[in-house]
C-alpha cells in the first residue's frame, strides 16, 4: 500500500502509528519514506506509556510469561551452537541468564493487540498482517550480518543497543532472510540481481545507537547486525507487505478447493508423449479453476480466510 491508498479518516484516527513515526505525520511518512527508505527517530519513551507501563513489560521474565501466540527461541550469539526452538519460558530465562539472545514471536498482551490492529488500519493492510516480536539480550555481541524479508519498525524499550545498517544491492524485495554466502541457496539465488556474484557482508555501514524511546524503520532486505551496550529489550513491529507470490503460495497451502481430488490425483498427462496435448489441456483446466477467485466475492473470501489464519 502507499499513502494514496490509505483513507484520510484511517490515518486521522491512528494515534499509535503517529507516535511511532513522529516527528513525521503519518501521511508524510507514507508518502515519503514508506516502504523503502531507512528511518531513525529519537523521542521520549512517554509516547509508548501504554506498553512500558503494562505489567507484562516490567522485565524479561514477565514478558516471557505473558500471552504469546507464537513461540520462543534462544540464539547462542556467544557460542557456535544451534539455536533452541520452541522453548519454555523457564528454559528461556535460564538461557537468557547464560547470555543467549531470546526471541519471542507474536506477542499477545492487550496493548500489543491494540497496536497491531491500528497499524493494519493505518498502513492499509489486511487484518492480521502486523505482528509484534521481541528480542532480549545481555550486553555483548548480537546477531551477525543478515537481512529480513519483512518491513520492520524497531522500538527500543530498555537498555542501549548499537545497530550497524546498510542498504542491500544484491537483491530487491527478498522473500527469504539471507546472509553472506546466500547465493548458494536456490531459493535466494533465483532472486539475486546477479546470481553469479558472491553475497558478502557489507564493507561500509551506518551506525545507529538505539536507546529507550528510539524507533527505527528497517526496510525489507536491509542489512543489519547488532551489539548490546546494556541489557537490551526491543520490540519488532513486523509488517511484511504482501506480494502476489505470497498470495499464490497462500492459495495452494490454505484454500480448501486446492485440496480437492482434481488437484491431488496423479496425472499421466505429463508424460513426454502426452505433454503437449493432454498435458496442455489439463494445465489450462487447472489455470481456469483460478478464475473463480478472480472476482470481488472470491477476493473477499480470500481476504477473510487470510485474516482468520492470523487471528
Amino acid at each position: 500500500m502507499n499513502a494514496q491508498t490509505v483513507s484520510a479518516p484511517t490515518l486521522a484516527d491512528s494515534a499509535r502509528f503517529a507516535s511511532l513515526v513522529h516527528p513525521f505525520t503519518p501521511a508524510d511518512f507514507l508518502a515519503g519514506k514508506w516502504p523503502k527508505e531507512f528511518v531513525h527517530i529519537t523521542g521520549p519513551m512517554s509516547r509508548f506509556a501504554e506498553i512500558v507501563e503494562h505489567p507484562d513489560f516490567a522485565g524479561v521474565e514477565s514478558l516471557l510469561r505473558s500471552p504469546l501466540q507464537g513461540s520462543i527461541r534462544a540464539d547462542y550469539t556467544r557460542e557456535d551452537k544451534r539455536s533452541e526452538e520452541d522453548i519454555t519460558p523457564d528454559r528461556a530465562i535460564e538461557l537468557y541468564r547464560a547470555a543467549c539472545t531470546i526471541y519471542m514471536t507474536r506477542l499477545a498482551s492487550e496493548p500489543i493487540l491494540q497496536w497491531t490492529r491500528e497499524l493494519d488500519g493505518a498502513l492499509g493492510l489486511l487484518p492480521g498482517t502486523t505482528q509484534v516480536n521481541a528480542f532480549a539480550s545481555m550486553p555483548g555481541r548480537g546477531l551477525s550480518w543478515h537481512w529480513d524479508p519483512q518491513e520492520l519498525f524497531i522500538l527500543q524499550l530498555k537498555g542501549r543497543k548499537v545497530w550497524h545498517v546498510a542498504p542491500n544491492d544484491y537483491i530487491d524485495w527478498p522473500t527469504k532472510s539471507g546472509q553472506a554466502g546466500a547465493e548458494k541457496r536456490p531459493d535466494i539465488r533465483m532472486q539475486l540481481k546477479d546470481p553469479q556474484r558472491p553475497v558478502e557482508s557489507p564493507k561500509s555501514w551506518d551506525t545507529i545507537e538505539m536507546e529507550p524511546g528510539s524507533v527505527m524503520f528497517l526496510p525489507r532486505g536491509y542489512w543489519h547486525t547488532t551489539e548490546n551496550i546494556d541489557e537490551s529489550l526491543h520490540l519488532v513491529f513486523q509488517v511484511k507487505l504482501l506480494s502476489w507470490r505470497d498470495v499464490f503460495t497462500f492459495l495452494f497451502e490454505s484454500v480448501p478447493q486446492f485440496y480437492d481430488v482434481p488437484w491431488r490425483q496423479p496425472t499421466l498427462a505429463l508424460s513426454p508423449d502426452r505433454l503437449f496435448e493432454q498435458g496442455l489441456q489439463e494445465f489450462q483446466e487447472r489455470c481456469s479453476a483460478l478464475g473463480s477467485l478472480a472476482s470481488p466475492q472470491g477476493i473477499q473470501s480470500l481476504a477473510r480466510l487470510f485474516g482468520n489464519s492470523r487471528a
